[in-house]
């Protein structure tokens, strides 16, 4: 028993004395203002999006109406160091297929460590990201394309590739960061003087796809600003990707898109053009594993009101692939209630083939909170 009580307090005296140490340590650090502003810099960052609507869904002869979880992301950050980091994103849906359908889904849409070289060669702001990471064009775009809320961008929409794989990529901007305020205020896009690009290498079957092949696949993103005093807005991208699709028949995969964009206070435009073979996930291929050739192009607008905050937008996307033209159309109004968050209204419309009876028309009201 005397045993046991001498181990007991020896195990509680130092107990005591390393908490009190570490007290000490903190009260110091506390005291010391310039520490404080450092620890603040590496606490760990909490951020949130949601996408949440009403829908009235048409389909042939079937109508709905639904609320419904659109997405949902929670995002944590922790800094290091001044030039290392780690993102965990988590992606939050409906899961509308299967026995789980119905239920809410969690999955990781991001996971890695990002390392800042801040100036690599002739580049500047370079920084590369390892693991569960962005790849190089969706992420872009929805900066220019801010409707996320409403749904996916054109290539994703017709599952092309999607925003983000298991690999590395590697960032950077061209020439020194632009000092034009009013740019930097209306945009979201890297901004580099000249541009910016985006290049790696990636499983290939997206994040929600384990690999299936021992295949790589490289995108990349190369942007350029032709006229950065006069135009900060104005930019013209080319994106690429080059592998096999994520299947066990190694289709061709591979893409080449130019895309034309403008981004200012009262107005929005880009303009894409595409031309591939396959996709990344390897479903655009028959059983032989023979490719399907595709085109297609989309284009974007959006108008804000001067001094208020209704914004009016619209997109046209073609895509053609298998003897089938399709099309979308989408247009609707917002209302920001914040500088991120907005409440939307919009009508989507698709079509598989201009005289096929295949169409889905959407008329949904949804809102985006951001924090």
């Amino acid at each position: 028993m005397k045993i046991v009580i001498i181990v007991f307090v020896s195990l509680f005296a130092n107990y005591f004395v390393l908490f009190a140490q570490q007290e000490h340590l903190f009260l110091t650090v506390i005291s010391d203002s310039t520490n404080e502003n450092h620890l603040k810099n590496y606490e760990i960052k909490t951020e949130g999006q949601w996408f949440l609507g009403f829908q009235q869904i048409n389909l042939l002869s079937t109508n709905k109406n639904q609320f419904t979880l659109k997405r949902g992301y929670i995002t944590f950050k922790k800094d290091f160091t001044e030039n290392l980091s780690v993102r965990f994103t988590q992606d939050i849906t409906l899961d509308e297929e299967g026995s789980d359908a119905g239920n809410i889904e969690m999955r990781l849409k991001y996971c890695y460590l990002k390392y800042n070289t801040n100036q690599l060669l002739f580049f500047n702001s370079t920084y590369f990201e390892f693991g569960l990471v962005h790849r190089p064009w969706l992420s872009f775009e929805e900066d220019i394309n801010k409707y996320r809320v409403q749904g996916t961008m054109y290539l994703e929409r017709y599952d092309i590739l999607n925003s983000a794989d298991f690999g590395l990529t590697f960032v950077g901007l061209l020439g020194a960061k632009i000092q034009d305020d009013e740019f930097v205020k209306n945009s979201k896009t890297p901004p580099g003087k000249f541009g910016s690009f985006a290049i790696g290498i990636y499983n290939g079957g997206g994040y929600h796809a384990i690999e299936n092949t021992n295949n790589k696949t490289i995108e990349g993103r190369v942007t350029v600003r032709p006229l950065h005093y006069d135009l900060p807005g104005l930019q013209l991208s080319y994106t690429f990707g080059y592998g096999k699709g994520n299947i066990e028949t190694l289709p061709d995969f591979n893409f080449n898109s130019g895309i034309l964009s403008y981004e200012s206070e009262s107005f929005v435009f880009s303009y894409q053009l595409y031309d591939g073979k396959g996709n990344s996930s390897g479903s655009m291929s028959d059983t032989n594993g023979v490719a399907y050739e595709n085109n297609g192009y989309s284009i974007f607008n959006e108008l804000k009101l001067l001094n208020s905050n209704i914004s009016f937008f619209g997109r046209y996307d073609n895509f053609k692939s298998q003897n089938t033209e399709s099309l979308r159309i989408i247009f609707g109004a917002a209302y920001y209630f914040t500088n991120k968050s907005k409440f939307i209204v919009d009508i989507d419309y698709f079509a598989l083939n201009k005289l096929s009876n295949l169409k889905t028309r959407i008329i949904e009201a949804a809102i985006e909170i951001v924090f």
